[in-house]
């Protein structure tokens, strides 16, 4: 079972000028056995001109640590990223804090 947070909504400018609405998800995995939860970070992307067309992209689990994948979801809000690039940025981060712990 998994529970979806929305924790905040950007609407920023590309680079063709177009308005986009960026939907940025916490998302709490429960294992079916008593374990501790997994977090997953899900960005969605929507034209303002096309509300109803969605893309979406979520990550595989980043951490089992809530504050943990908070930290990182805030660092993508800040810098606007969207579904397109989202994996290769989380990896990115991922491979620098396991740089960082070693």
């Amino acid at each position: 079972m998994q529970k979806e947070f929305l924790i905040e909504t950007r609407a920023v400018t590309d680079e063709k000028g177009n308005l986009l609405n960026l939907k940025y998800y916490l998302i709490e995995e429960e294992p079916p056995q008593p374990a501790a939860p997994l977090y997953r970070i899900c960005v969605k992307k929507s034209l303002s001109c096309h509300p109803g067309v969605e893309e979406a992209e979520s990550t595989p689990p980043v951490s089992g640590s809530e504050e943990c994948a908070r930290r990182m979801l805030r660092q993508l809000i800040t810098n606007a990223v969207t579904p397109v690039c989202l994996l290769e940025i989380v990896d990115d981060m991922m491979t620098k804090e396991d740089a960082q712990v070693s």
